[in-house]
């Protein structure tokens, strides 16, 4: 009956429609759980329930876009501190181990960033989830790029460590950049993860292995992250500048003076450099790939001479229409024009607040 169907249609010069099976039906990626999670009281399974669910999270999420491109993804199995390896050379889960095992199709969470990471000094045991959650990210990021691709990260004809890295990152920054705009993710978590991508990045070492700069894993994570969020949209009471920078205004200024508003800017200090951290390559899986077993699992504890530190500040910008001049809080510089901002987000916030534009900011531009 089939065959004649067929016949008859191409009879009549049709084209019949291909006879595809239906896509099983996934359910819609919520990261609300995952603040549920957070609100309730802290216990000792508080960081093994958030990153399982994190991990259900992260399959609906690229289960969604591969299925987009036609594709199915496997979920790898999530392990932490003490649990049986099955591949790349592990037997067991132990600090500092973040890695994704291609082989045998594995995650493993099993570092204490209290015992590594300066971004993690300080914070809370609900705190640090949200920097868990970057980290899980990554590796699932190994995970996808097998997958669906290195997004803007696998240029040329030969591929690196490096690229491969900052694709996975690139990915992490998608993932957040979702759940910030969703309003699944405070930018307080936000910032606080983009410190530690930072911070994770080699510094001094020029080598195959090399996992990328700090600021070139910042910049892949904000590039991912601007995927999801544009510039003008409202985050709560914040708005998205640039893709390096928020603001929302300070009540109660710009009738009689200058705007006020409070600001995070991702600033990098370079007077009184840091030791390298702890993880040295850690927290990038990739290299699984390769066969480099330390690397994989993020154990090359090197100490190197010196890195800079980067890191969103929460300061105050003073706009002054009338001058064409801005003001931040806190750094080594007096008033300058507004066209002077590196950062840019002085001239957004004069686009978007002074009208006319005045003459001085014209001048200031490069």
């Amino acid at each position: 009956m089939k065959r004649h169907l067929l016949q008859a249609l191409l009879l009549l010069g049709l084209q019949p429609a291909l006879m595809l099976p239906a896509a099983a039906s996934l359910p819609t990626p919520d990261g609300s759980a995952l603040q549920k999670i957070r609100e309730d009281a802290p216990g000792p399974e508080l960081r093994r329930r958030y990153l399982l669910q994190a991990h259900e999270l992260l399959h609906q999420f690229w289960q969604t876009e591969a299925q987009r491109q036609g594709k199915t993804l496997s979920k790898p199995q999530l392990l932490f501190n003490g649990e049986r390896a099955g591949g790349c050379g592990v037997a067991e889960v132990q600090h500092p181990m973040a890695f994704y095992c291609p082989t045998s199709n594995q995650i493993a969470m099993g570092l204490d960033l209290r015992r590594g990471a300066r971004a993690a000094r300080g914070k809370s045991a609900a705190e640090l989830l949200p920097m868990e959650l970057a980290i899980l990210a990554h590796e699932w990021g190994h995970h996808v790029n097998r997958s669906l691709g290195k997004g803007p990260y696998h240029r040329g004809f030969t591929f690196t460590v490096q690229q491969e890295e900052l694709a996975a990152d690139w990915r992490t920054g998608i993932l957040l950049g979702w759940l910030l705009g969703q309003g699944w993710l405070s930018l307080d978590d936000f910032t606080a993860a983009a410190n530690l991508m930072f911070e994770i990045g080699d510094y001094e070492r020029i080598t195959p292995q090399h996992h990328g700069y700090p600021k070139d894993r910042f910049l892949a994570l904000t590039e991912g992250a601007a995927t999801q969020l544009k510039p003008g949209q409202r985050l709560g009471e914040w708005t998205v500048d640039t893709r390096e920078s928020f603001s929302r205004p300070l009540p109660g200024t710009g009738s009689d003076g200058p705007l006020v508003y409070e600001v995070r800017r991702f600033e990098i200090e370079r007077n009184g450099q840091i030791a390298t951290n702890l993880f040295g390559a850690a927290l990038g899986a990739a290299s699984c790939l390769w066969g480099n077993r330390d690397q994989c699992l993020g154990m090359a504890l090197q100490q190197g001479k010196g890195r800079a530190y980067g890191r969103y500040t929460n300061r105050q910008l003073r706009l002054d229409c009338a001058t064409g001049r801005f003001d931040v809080s806190d750094d080594a510089f007096d008033p300058q024009p507004i066209g002077r901002d590196g950062k840019g987000q002085a001239a957004v916030l004069a686009r978007r607040a002074c009208q006319p534009t005045p003459p001085a900011q014209a001048s200031g531009f490069s």
